[in-house]
C-alpha cells in the first residue's frame, strides 16, 4: 500500500501582476524585499502594517506603493489579486492565511507553506531568461543557494550553449 505524501506539490506558474492589487502584510525587511519583487511586475502595492522600514517610507512619501499604518482587517484583502503576509507575528500571518482562504485570494506565508497557497521561488533574470529554482517550500536555502550557482555560471553556460 503506497503511503501518501502529505506535503504540497506546487504547480510552477508565472504570473502577470500588472496593475493588480497585492496586498503585503508587513512592513519590515522581508516585506521590503517580496515589495521589490512586486515593484518589478508592476503591481499596485497596499502594505498594512503598524511601521514599515526607511526604504518603504521612501517609496511610499515616492507614491510607489500605499501604506496604511495599522494592523490588518479582513476588509482589507478585498479586491486583492494576491496576499503575502510577511511579518514576525505568526497569529497575524495565520489570520491573514484564514483570511484570504475565506475569501478565495491566494496568499503567501512567507515563512509558513503550510498556510500558504503558493510559494515564490528564488529568481535571478538574464536578459531574455527568467530562472526560477524552487524546493516545493522545503528548503528555501538550497532555493537560494541554486539559484546563486546558476547565476554566477550563467555565462560559462551560455559560452557553452553558443558552442553547439
Amino acid at each position: 500500500m503506497k503511503k501518501k505524501n502529505s506535503k504540497a506539490l506546487y504547480y510552477p506558474l508565472a504570473l502577470n501582476l500588472r496593475n493588480k492589487l497585492v496586498l503585503v502584510i508587513g512592513g519590515g525587511r522581508v516585506a521590503e524585499k517580496k515589495i521589490e519583487k512586486l515593484l518589478e511586475a508592476k503591481a499596485r502595492i497596499k502594505v498594512i502594517s503598524p511601521d514599515i522600514t526607511p526604504k518603504l517610507r521612501r517609496l511610499f512619501i515616492k507614491g510607489s506603493i500605499n501604506w496604511v499604518p495599522r494592523v490588518i482587517r479582513s476588509t482589507d484583502l478585498h479586491s486583492a489579486a494576491i496576499v503575502i503576509a510577511a511579518t514576525s507575528d505568526s497569529c497575524v500571518n495565520k489570520l491573514a492565511s484564514q483570511w484570504s482562504r475565506q475569501q478565495g485570494i491566494l496568499v503567501n506565508v512567507v515563512d509558513d507553506a503550510s498556510m500558504s497557497d503558493f510559494i515564490s521561488p528564488a529568481v535571478f533574470r538574464k536578459k531574455k531568461a527568467v530562472i526560477a529554482v524552487y524546493t516545493n517550500g522545503q528548503d528555501p536555502v538550497l532555493s537560494r543557494d541554486l539559484k546563486n550557482f546558476l547565476k554566477e555560471h550563467w555565462d560559462v553556460f551560455l559560452s557553452y550553449r553558443n558552442k553547439l
